[in-house]
């Protein structure tokens, strides 16, 4: 198990991964396999909004950070009861406007001050 296991980790880390065994690690029940998929730079769009809804809110994090994160996929996690993961999608260089003043509105990220 542990042999299989560092097998997927080291894939996922793996810059040589192709979009096909990205797509078959994202449904790997480890969530460490899970997050390195989510910050992997080949990580296809299907991937991000699958991983959008992962249990771990650290692997929901790396998608709200990834550069290919598309527009509605930060709109679904600006809900996300996790503050970190809101605060990622804030950040994320292709944050619509809206969304930003949606944080301002619902004071939901507390160091948001600085975002306008």
């Amino acid at each position: 198990m542990n042999l299989i296991f560092n097998q997927s980790l080291t894939l996922a880390q793996s810059s040589t991964a192709t979009v096909e065994q990205l797509t078959k690690l994202a449904n790997d029940k480890n969530s460490d396999v899970r997050y390195w998929v989510a910050r992997h730079p080949n990580c296809p769009i299907t991937v991000l909004e699958k991983l959008a809804n992962d249990e771990y809110w650290y692997v929901r994090c790396c998608v709200a950070q990834h550069p290919n994160c598309p527009i509605q996929v930060l709109e679904k996690l600006a809900d996300d009861k996790n503050w970190d993961i809101r605060y990622c999608v804030a950040d994320h260089p292709n944050c619509p406007q809206y969304l930003k003043e949606y944080f301002k509105v619902k004071n939901f990220i507390s160091r948001y001050e600085s975002y306008s």
